[in-house]
């Protein structure tokens, strides 16, 4: 039996609406590597304004980006992930999104609270204890086939006469001016005062090397 539909009659489905996905293949922060695609299904069917724009069990994935591994000194693993649009049976394309890419373990105020009540304990009543702490490994981040995962819609879905319209929105356009400052910048360095340069010195003067005429003799 099918998945049914969800209850959707509205003629539109809001940008940042929320649907849920069925993970296929697993994930974990010490064996996924970055590049793995996972795959993963639509958990129930998209409808919108009485139109399925896409089946329950409709396919798609999502790329891992980066993962890192548990380690010592008690730091947790994580797997960075990107959603992949899912793809509808006309070629056209629906942007989805997560709330935050970065998947790792939830580290509550009273995980915490635990680790420093066994820290404490074991200071007092074991031997070398210090040392464990710093070995002890931290979690890794794991999910099972069968995991749902809460993805965004970002666009927004609109049924009209002819069909579905998906309309994402417009890309946020940059300004080129300079941002005006409202303090002003200092230099790295202060600049020195430009001195007038020194006067140029030239040579001395040559003597004149021609002998004067003598003086002629008095009768």
């Amino acid at each position: 039996m099918s998945p049914n539909p969800s209850p959707t009659t509205s003629t539109t489905l809001p940008f940042d609406s929320e649907v849920l996905f069925v993970l296929d293949d697993s994930i974990s922060s010490a064996t996924s590597k970055a590049g793995d695609v996972v795959r993963m299904h639509l958990k129930n069917a998209l409808v919108v304004g009485g139109r399925v724009v896409a089946p329950a069990g409709a396919p798609a994935s999502l790329l891992i980006v980066d993962t890192s591994a548990a380690q010592i000194l008690d730091v947790y693993g994580f797997v960075d992930i990107f959603v992949r649009p899912l793809s509808l049976a006309d070629g056209r394309e629906i942007p989805l999104g997560v709330t935050t890419s970065r998947l790792q373990p939830r580290n509550t105020a009273g995980h915490q609270s635990t680790v420093a009540f066994e820290d404490t304990i074991e200071d007092i009543v074991v031997p070398y204890a210090g040392l464990y702490q710093i070995l002890r490994k931290g979690r890794n981040f794991v999910v099972t086939p069968g995991a749902e995962l809460r993805v965004h819609i970002e666009a927004t879905l609109a049924a009209t006469r002819t069909g579905i319209a998906i309309e994402t929105p417009r890309p946020f356009a940059a300004s080129i001016e300079t941002p005006r400052s409202s303090f002003q910048a200092l230099p790295l360095a202060q600049p020195m005062p430009h001195a007038p340069p020194p006067p140029t010195v030239g040579p001395p003067p040559t003597p004149d090397t021609t002998p004067s005429p003598s003086p002629s003799p008095t009768p």
